[in-house]
């Protein structure tokens, strides 16, 4: 009968473990799939938002770099230290007008490009008009001071009567529409109903309006984004760092934008990248850092006392503690970090700086164009989704637990770097969700993996716990990846046994002493293969197939088989010894070992049975050697090539050259006596 080739029988295993792997990658790709499908559907919810918002607020923490902020943009601050010192000349705040004055003139002497105020002046002081006439004057004469607005979309009591002032046709109502467009487009905000504004001559003298509205992020109130325009009766009006800006670059930002749309804002050939209507903040930094010692703060702040102590001595020609040339060619921000006279907001670095932080980062983006921009929807999407199935073709590719968590903590950092380059650079690409998508990936498709090598566990079990010994069993199921079932070649040791003569013996005892007969013999050497490290390969009626190097690898494989066909010996003869004393048959066995490259793998019809077995001319050569002791009356006939791996250990005896089928040239056959004694050995 034609021996099959190891091509021909191995195939059909390599389609299996094919198809296999094939299975476990769709089976990782369905869990990234289903993975990235829950994320990309709860995008929106506060959860994943509030994630991503702290990833942000950690991007601008690790990132932010204070020598990037516009070092023109600088804050006068009404701070605790300013309200102490200035309280016996000024009083308690707030202040009478001619403090504002003196700011305002030192401001103008010195250069400065423009000067916000971060409050509102709503009501002229009655018991001193002078001083409202003259910080209006001074206003008037500077010619780039900007003032703020107020809106509220909700009418209360107080604001109807101050409203009532605020027709249409009212001087205020046409002057402040002075300072509002008509902006093409579509982007429309809410609707405001009410407005706080300067009184009359502050609002007649001012170089700009802007808006000091807070609109933080709704998910969790914190700065990051800022309208650049608001509605109100019918025109837009500029944030207030936005009106800065246009009064200290009018080249760039003069004049009324020419579109409003939820992505952009456009002016005379600049247009400024909106998210939704809103500028992304690019934040330079805290208002002040307790990290930097030498210098803490993100923009020059100079407390107002100083400066107006400054003016006081310009005024009385002396030379100022502030020279007037720190404010060449200024944008200036007047803020409060005052206890008691801010609204602390909350902003990527903490939740209590001052306000006016805001207004000056804004007016520092619009004059650098230094701009964060958001990547759009579908992309941040496809980027769920992308690293979803490559954590889902990983982890079906890396089966050990501790492979996944390194590949899935190194898909992590990988992801986490491309997106903390890309913002270092501008560009805000989606964290969170990614992230999450990468780390529920591999954890859903570890415990598949973990149910799944549970299961291949059990397999392995129930496919070698009758050929192998329970403890190498065990190795293999706790180690798959020792196990080749594909077809391999390898360097075997395969032994046959058999019984001597078993057919006349049978015809001697019934079916049932037959049966049971065998079973104690099979049993018996079934135990000692096992014992020896070998595999069982088969029973073929009386007679045993083992090997040992597969699947459990022992280099040493030849003297296992020498051992166990050695004791395979002396186990026979002591059931020979006991069977004759019962009155039963007596028995002697035959052994053939020989030493191979064969082809060792589940061998067998993919449709009906496989076995894990061993095929080749060694195989066949080893069966030769089993009958041959009829021949030359012994027990155990070992080849040249069994000989060859025994390193002189076991006494032999030299027997022929027999010439096998396959072979060229005859091969010499040893009988296996036994172990050699050690030396100095009784």
């Amino acid at each position: 009968m034609p021996e099959p080739s190891a091509a021909r029988l191995s195939g059909g295993v390599t389609v299996i473990r094919r198809r296999a792997r094939f299975r476990h990658s769709l089976l990782g790709l369905a869990v990234g799939a289903a993975v990235a499908l829950l994320l990309v559907l709860l995008r929106g919810t506060y959860v994943l938002q509030t994630l991503e918002l702290k990833t942000v607020d950690l991007r601008f923490r690790t990132l932010h770099d204070p020598a990037k902020a516009d070092t023109n943009v600088v804050i006068v601050d009404v701070d605790n230290l300013s309200l102490d010192l200035l309280r016996p000349t000024l009083g308690r705040y707030p202040w009478p007008r001619d403090a504002w004055d003196a700011l305002v003139r030192f401001l103008a002497a010195g250069g400065a490009k423009a000067v916000g105020f971060d409050f509102t002046f709503p009501d002229p002081d009655l018991e001193h008009p002078a001083k409202d006439s003259a910080f209006a004057g001074a206003e008037r004469d500077a010619g780039m001071v900007v003032q703020t607005l107020t809106f509220e979309s909700v009418l209360d009591t107080a604001t109807v009567r101050r409203q009532a002032a605020l027709r249409e046709d009212s001087v205020a109502m046409r002057r402040m529409r002075d300072f509002g467009w008509e902006v093409g487009g579509a982007s429309r905000g809410v609707e405001y109903q009410t407005v706080q504004i300067p009184y009359r001559q502050l609002l007649d003298n001012a170089r700009g309006l802007g808006v000091i509205n807070f609109t933080p992020d709704a998910v969790d109130g914190t700065a990051r984004r800022s309208p650049l325009l608001y509605r109100f009766r019918g025109r837009d009006y500029p944030a207030f760092g936005l009106a800065v800006a246009m009064a200290a670059d009018s080249a760039r930002l003069g004049g009324a934008p020419t579109r409003w749309t939820p992505d952009a804002l456009t002016f005379r050939g600049f247009t400024v990248p909106l998210d939704h209507g809103s500028l992304l903040l690019n934040w330079r930094g805290p208002y002040r850092d307790p990290k930097r010692k030498d210098h803490p703060e993100t923009y020059r702040i100079y407390p107002i006392a100083q400066i107006l102590h400054s003016y006081q001595q310009v005024v009385s020609g002396e030379e100022p503690e502030v020279p007037l040339e720190a404010f060449r060619d200024k944008v200036v921000f007047v803020g409060t970090s005052g206890a008691g006279l801010f609204d602390a907001r909350a902003n990527p670095f903490g939740p209590n700086d001052p306000g006016v932080l805001i207004h000056a980062t804004l007016a520092d983006n619009l004059l650098t164009r230094d701009f964060l921009r958001r990547v759009g929807a579908p992309l941040n999407a496809a980027m769920i989704v992308l690293v979803a199935l490559l954590a889902g073709l990983a982890v079906s590719a890396i089966t050990a637990a501790w492979g996944s968590a390194i590949a899935g903590l190194g898909l992590t950092a990988v992801y986490l770097y491309a997106a903390f380059a890309l913002f270092r650079h501008g560009v805000w690409l989606d964290a969170g969700a990614p992230v999450l998508a990468i780390l529920f990936t591999f954890t859903g498709g570890m415990v598949l993996n973990y149910m799944t090598e549970g299961r291949k566990k059990r397999q392995i079990r129930e496919m070698f716990g009758k050929y192998v010994a329970p403890e190498y069993v065990a190795q293999l199921a706790e180690d798959p990846s020792r196990l080749d079932l594909e077809g391999r070649r390898a360097e075997l040791s395969i032994l046959f046994s058999d019984i001597r003569g078993f057919t006349s013996i049978s015809e001697k005892m019934s079916a049932h002493e037959v049966v049971e007969f065998l079973n104690e013999y099979l049993s018996q050497m079934a135990g000692i293969v096992k014992q020896s490290g070998g595999t069982l390969d088969k029973f073929i009626g009386d007679a045993v197939m083992a090997f040992w190097g597969e699947p459990v690898r022992h280099l040493d494989h030849a003297e296992r088989a020498a051992d166990c066909a050695l004791a395979m010996r002396d186990a026979t003869a002591a059931l020979r010894e006991r069977w004759v004393a019962e009155g039963k048959p007596e028995i002697r066995i035959g052994i053939g070992i020989n030493t191979a490259e064969v082809v060792v793998g589940n061998i067998g019809s993919l449709e009906h049975k496989l076995d894990y077995t061993v095929i080749g001319d060694g195989v066949n050569l080893a069966s030769r050697l089993e009958s041959q002791n009829k021949e030359f009356g012994t027990t155990i006939i070992v080849s040249e090539f069994t000989l060859t791996h025994l390193g002189g250990k076991y006494d032999v005896r030299p027997l022929a050259d027999v010439k096998v089928k396959g072979k060229e040239k005859p091969v010499a056959i040893y009988e296996l006596l036994g172990r050699k004694a050690p030396v100095g050995a009784a």
